[in-house]
């Protein structure tokens, strides 16, 4: 019985100096369906949601498709009072110059998804890497249950 628990506390001792000499790693990672908002991104362009606003004032839709302005803004009709769902694009060096992608919102507020909107962009002949355009899509209510998911889709 003696030989047992000198084994026992010998075996605790190896193990416990094991674990003090291992080597632990931390990691970071990345989710594309982080805050319930899903990215479907073709295209080598970054994508990021910016999340909803109120309509300070009503414009007419752009016109389709849009052409790439650094810094500027692509959008369905807004109407004042409106909330309204905002996205960024911006360009990475492989982004192909000269091509049209669509952007398009699908939300859902409890009942399934459902298309908010769509936009169209055409890439500058000459990329430059970093450079942003944001898309302004209007709910078309002036209040709205929360959505339970968005899924952006550029391609």
């Amino acid at each position: 019985m003696r030989h047992v628990a000198l084994f026992l506390i010998l075996a605790i001792a190896l193990l416990s100096t094991v674990a003090y000499a291992a080597t632990v790693s931390v990691s970071t990672a990345t989710y594309q369906a982080q805050n319930g908002v899903y990215y479907q991104v073709t295209g080598n362009l970054n994508v990021v949601s910016n999340g909803f606003f109120v309509a300070q004032s009503s414009s007419t839709a752009s016109s389709q498709p849009c052409p790439w302005s650094a810094g500027g803004t692509c959008t369905t009709a807004l109407t004042t009072g409106d909330w309204y769902y905002s996205v960024t694009v911006s360009l990475t060096a492989n982004t192909p110059p000269s091509t049209t992608y669509k952007v398009t919102v699908l939300w859902n507020q409890g009942t399934g998804y459902a298309q908010m909107g769509s936009l169209t962009f055409t890439t500058p002949s000459t990329i430059t890497a970093g450079q942003s355009m944001t898309f302004i899509f209007d709910t078309g209510s002036t209040s709205f249950s929360a959505p339970a998911g968005i899924v952006i889709t550029v391609g």
